[in-house]
């Protein structure tokens, strides 16, 4: 077993490397609260008896059960001071500035050999250079026990803010406490240096992992301390990005986590700009929970989307009205499940409601009267002329009938459909079977019909749909399961009824 000596405030305190020292790799970590457990379970024993206990408040002390220190770590922590900022303050960050500082120590007397092999551990080893150089003193001196002591706890003090700037590091806190030595001695300075910190650097970096991952109420914390915190998360996230689902439920995680960061719109914001080379739709419900935080903001601003990001937004002037109306509309009602219902069905084909006009409908049946009527007369007289002209005729003992028929109007052939649409004589013979089969019609019968023109059905659908498009604005023959229909309404403004 080997026993190694460091010297603490008025004693010599022996750290044994025995099963009774407390693991520090991270691997076995004991559960972390955030209040006092004393306060919580009403056992108040302990907070009395503080005012007799001159270390109740001391970090040793205050953590040893926390985290299950031994008597030598105890006493040491005890010995130090941890000056309280925004970062330290919080229980949990607290919780892993110790145990990497533990780890630390722990790694410092085992793998750094001191070079006097006198001293026990490099610690002390740098402690009486520094109590020899800076204040010259002799061991066999009044002041050397003392400041001996004192120089250690410096030492212990500046690993222990090299520790928490190590775990500020990990949890995205770019604000790093002075580490500026109390020395500046050039040779105090390089034998620290080169004892202690080089050593540190690498395995604090090499050791990071340890750190556990700030929790829910931790996180929600630090990015109210610190806005910008969530930049860096954000940049995994957008690195990250797979499909418009998995890059909004993160985006929600991230924004869960800074609920009461005053940025947390600016988060909305910028996955929407992301977002919109990926997915418009997604794009605009980023907009509008931005905007949703917006107006819950001590400054609403309403920040527009950038103009390249509006052209591939909206392809049209109409576009953009419609969705700056769903805006102003939730702006006036604050209801987002209404205004996101209207974004998920924002750039579904709009259909052309169609409008019957009653006094349009009158003129035409009275116009038709007329007509029938003319036509009436025509055919009338038409049918005298031809009574005259028919003549009989006996051949033989048989009478033959012989019928001539004098044409009055000359037969004018006019196209179904519209001339203006070009269709092609396949795609009105298409149109026609959809006439026959009431505009309902099996995919597999029409695949087999096309199939005997020699083309492809797709291929022939759209081209049918393509001509009509400019005129219905709309799709002319849909797919709905295994049939293919025509809206009866569509097909009617196809037929050439002037």
């Amino acid at each position: 077993m080997i026993t190694k000596e460091y010297a603490m405030p008025n004693n010599k305190v022996s750290f044994n490397t025995d099963p009774s020292i407390i693991d520090v790799s991270g691997n076995c970590d004991s559960p972390i609260d955030f209040g006092d457990e004393d306060f919580i379970s009403g056992n108040t024993s302990d907070i009395r008896s503080s005012s007799y206990d001159p270390d109740f408040w001391k970090i040793g002390t205050k953590y040893s059960r926390k985290l299950n220190l031994n008597e030598n770590q105890t006493v040491m922590l005890n010995t130090m001071s941890l000056s309280n900022n925004v970062f330290n303050e919080i229980e949990f960050c607290r919780v892993q500035i110790i145990k990497q500082f533990l780890r630390s120590i722990d790694y410092l007397y085992s793998n750094c050999i001191p070079v006097n092999k006198s001293y026990a551990t490099v610690i002390d080893e740098l402690s009486e250079i520094i109590v020899c150089l800076h204040y010259n003193y002799k061991k066999d001196s009044l002041n050397y026990s003392y400041t001996y002591n004192s120089v250690q706890t410096e030492i212990l003090n500046h690993i222990l803010k090299l520790c928490e700037n190590n775990v500020r590091e990990v949890y995205g806190i770019k604000r790093k406490i002075n580490t500026d030595f109390n020395y500046t001695d050039q040779d105090i300075l390089y034998q620290y240096n080169k004892k202690i910190v080089s050593k540190l650097e690498t395995f604090l970096i090499e050791n990071q992992y340890l750190i556990l991952d700030a929790d829910f109420r931790t996180n929600i914390i630090l990015n109210e301390n610190n806005t910008n915190r969530w930049k860096t998360k954000f940049e995994l996230i957008r690195n990250d990005y797979s499909n418009p689902l998995a890059f909004e439920r993160e985006v929600f995680r991230l924004a869960d986590v800074n609920i009461k960061n005053p940025s947390v719109d600016a988060i909305f914001f910028e996955s929407s700009k992301f977002v919109a080379e990926h997915d418009k739709n997604c794009a605009l419900r980023l907009y509008i929970h931005y905007l949703e935080k917006d107006l819950n903001s001590p400054k609403f601003d309403k920040r527009e989307f950038p103009k390249n990001i509006q052209k591939n937004l909206f392809s049209t002037k109409e576009l953009f009205s419609d969705f700056e109306k769903i805006m102003n509309d939730f702006i006036g009602d604050r209801n987002l499940e209404i205004a996101l219902k209207k974004i998920n069905q924002f750039y579904l084909p709009k259909r052309k409601r169609i409008t019957i006009d009653a006094e349009a409908i009158k003129n035409i049946q009275a116009q038709h009267s007329e007509t029938a009527e003319i036509l009436g007369q025509i055919l009338s007289d038409d049918s005298e002329e031809e009574l005259i002209s028919i003549q009989q005729e006996e051949v033989g003992k048989k009478k033959e009938l012989t019928t001539n028929v004098i044409p009055m109007i000359s037969e004018i052939q006019v196209s179904k459909y519209n001339e203006e649409l070009n269709l092609t004589d396949i795609q009105k013979d298409i149109l026609d079977l959809f006439e026959k089969h009431s505009f309902n019609i099996l995919q597999e019968d029409l695949r087999d019909f096309i199939k005997t023109k020699g083309l492809f059905m797709d291929s022939t659908i759209d081209s049918i749909n393509e001509r009509c498009f400019e005129l219905l604005d709309d799709i002319l023959i849909e797919e709905e399961e295994e049939y293919l229909i025509i809206n009866t309404n569509y097909y009617k403004k196809l037929l050439n009824n002037d």
